[in-house]
């Protein structure tokens, strides 16, 4: 059975416990404290461009085009992942603020974002990466600064008219003003910052130097555990959510300069907003999807245009509620949930009653209702609410995340199946090899004691009457022995048969029935084994005549089977044997660097040779490790203690 594996965030990836370099445990609360800082000042940035963005003196912000508003909102999540993708959290946190300078946003909370990525940066590089990941970013930002002109500025805002000044500007709602265009246009990337930003990595280098960098692998797979972790959902969910009401509030208040939202209540659009920030319910994902609903059928009555933003959040809370994998959220309720919302839309915009939209827009009955020239009753709030059906396209497209939902479920449940299918399959496969194990050895116990212990006991016996013989005469003194030399004989011959029983995979008779070699005998094995075959270097340390018989019987067989593996599998170029001889025990070491191996798949097809190695020294009270991994060669590995047989 495989144990379920947790994965450090915090330097180093480790299985089954969490590490700090240095080896030491890491406490887990300070984990996710540190985790948590990281979101405070995530969410932080994400509330300090949300409320410039909500005033409406704000220069450059509400004509920027959409992508740098988005940009603007939703580069400060990096802050939550610096700690396993420094560089790209640094240079996008440092591209972030210089584009929040640019279109009249507060940087300095993601230049403080960057100056935390560069620290996570100087402990995960080596020198020169770290180096040129500061320097290059902010060299260019100063190049970018030296080269814009009016053609980057006309390509971030309309030219301004000479004519209108800001107080025109907002009853035009149709281009920034000119004194804007200028104080933006004078903005640049100060030097200092530059020149700051490679002396912090200079001193956090010398901080946090380390010889060796961290794995981009290893990284990977750190930020794809954080991502996955079910145990520090809030850390992720809060920013997500803060971000995604900040996209919101960019949309509706771009819609308000437009003059949407004219019919509705002042508190309506923020309401609309603070339904983004629901998304931090994702364990309750109901309550996300409820709101969210609402605030987008609002948004559709009200609105100039579809808020994408909007869309996108409700579309996530309908995969999260379809794709939870608890029984009690079961497809057979979310699943029609999901759709009857999607499905109800079109109709209740459709048919949804006056006294109903006044609960919801009160100017419909302040208005009141005027005859038209055909005698017709009309109400111009309510005929312009009623002309935004709700898309049928746009509940077609909300339904792609219920389907990915469905699918990204079913190929959950068929991985957890296959994988406790690999397990049962290997569980079934180790007590099979088990069962052929005791079944061997409880026939040869049987043999042994049915024959080869019965003609002993009757040598012992027939040995015990000589001296009866000895007073009948020569002739039946030499009829005893013989008859104790036929017992001898039939007794070797039933052990010749039961050692035939324990042949290897070729036929090969064990040598252990010939003289036993010790560890004087490895020069003259690895002189056999390389005058053929490939070269070998022997490294033998110690009294090699100190340990006992069995030890050194064990430590050559080992050394002789790790030979005899490499020269069958591995394709080597190259063999190290190491053997040191101590007052405790006897140490060996086989490396070569041949194709390697996968040791699980070795061991769930029960090779012989490796089980004898394990049960040699699992005899002797030892331990063997055996790594390997493919195309990278195997280190044989074995302690022999000395008065630890078994």
């Amino acid at each position: 059975m495989t144990r379920p594996v947790r994965v450090s965030y915090l330097r180093v990836t480790v299985f089954g416990a969490s590490q700090r370099n240095n080896g030491q445990v890491l406490d887990l609360w300070t984990e996710r404290r540190a985790l948590w800082v990281d979101a405070v000042i995530a969410v932080a940035a994400l509330v300090s461009l949300q409320i410039h963005a909500a005033d409406p003196d704000t220069v450059g912000w509400p004509f920027a085009p959409w992508w740098a508003r988005l940009l603007v909102m939703a580069l400060p999540l990096l802050i939550v992942i610096r700690r396993f993708v420094p560089e790209v959290a640094f240079i996008g946190l440092l591209f972030a603020g210089y584009l929040a300078g640019f279109v009249g946003q507060p940087p300095w909370l993601l230049y403080g974002g960057a100056v935390l990525a560069l620290w996570s940066l100087a402990g995960s590089c080596r020198v020169p990466t770290t180096i040129a990941v500061a320097a290059v970013p902010a060299g260019g930002l100063i190049l970018l600064d030296r080269l814009r002109d009016d053609n980057l500025m006309t390509f971030m805002y309309s030219f301004p008219n000479s004519l209108r000044d800001r107080t025109e500007l907002f009853n035009a709602h149709d281009g920034i003003a000119w004194d804007d265009w200028y104080t933006l246009e004078r903005r640049q990337w100060p030097w200092w910052l530059a020149a700051a930003t490679v002396a912090l990595a200079v001193v956090f280098l010398v901080i946090r130097h380390r010889t060796q960098a961290v794995p981009v692998q290893q990284r990977r797979a750190e930020l794809w555990a954080f991502l996955r972790s079910t145990d520090d959902q809030w850390v992720r969910m809060v920013p997500l959510a803060f971000a995604t009401a900040g996209l919101i509030l960019n949309e509706v208040g771009h819609d308000l300069l437009r003059g949407g939202w004219w019919s509705a209540p002042n508190w309506m659009p923020y309401g609309v907003v603070i339904a983004g920030l629901s998304l931090a319910l994702r364990r309750w994902p109901a309550i996300p999807v409820g709101l969210l609903a609402v605030a987008s059928l609002i948004a559709n009555w009200q609105s100039f245009g579809p808020t994408f933003s909007l869309y996108g959040a409700f579309g996530l809370a309908l995969y999260w509620l379809v794709v939870s994998p608890k029984r009690a959220r079961s497809l057979r309720w979310t699943l029609p949930v999901a759709i009857g919302v999607l499905a109800l839309f079109p109709l209740i915009t459709r048919v949804m009653r006056v006294r109903y939209l006044q609960l919801l827009f009160p100017r419909i009955k302040s208005d009141g209702w005027h005859h038209s020239y055909n005698g017709v009753l009309h109400n111009e709030t309510y005929d312009a609410i009623a002309e935004h059906d709700w898309p049928f396209t746009l509940s077609l497209v909300l339904l792609v995340p219920i389907l990915a939902a469905i699918a990204v479920r079913q190929y959950r449940r068929n991985r957890v199946a296959d994988q406790r299918e690999a397990e049962l399959e290997q569980v079934a496969e180790e007590l099979e090899a088990e069962q052929v194990v005791l079944t061997e050895r409880s026939i040869i116990a049987r043999d042994l004691h049915d024959v080869v212990a019965h003609a002993v006991n009757l040598m012992v016996i027939q040995a015990e009457t000589g001296p009866d013989l000895v007073r009948r005469g020569e002739v039946d003194v030499l009829a005893g022995f013989q008859r104790i030399g036929d017992a001898g004989r039939r007794a070797l011959s039933e052990l010749d048969r039961l050692l035939s029983t324990l042949r290897d995979e070729d036929g090969i008779a064990d040598p252990q029935l010939a003289p036993q070699p010790g560890l004087a005998d490895l020069s003259q094995l690895v002189a056999d084994v390389s005058k053929d075959h490939l070269p070998i270097e022997l490294d033998l340390q110690g009294d090699l005549e100190t340990p006992p018989e069995g030890q050194q019987l064990t430590a050559y067989r080992l050394v002789q089977e790790a030979l005899t593996n490499v020269i069958k599998h591995a394709k080597a170029t190259g063999v190290r044997v190491a053997v040191r001889s101590e007052e405790t025990g006897v140490r060996v070491e086989v490396t070569d660097d041949g194709v390697g191996f996968d040791v699980a798949a070795a061991r769930r097809g029960n090779r012989h040779g490796l089980a004898g190695m394990r049960e040699r020294v699992r005899i002797e009270g030892g331990s063997l490790d055996i790594r390997s991994t493919p195309g990278a060669g195997t280190t044989v590995e074995a302690w022999i203690p000395v008065g630890g047989r078994r």
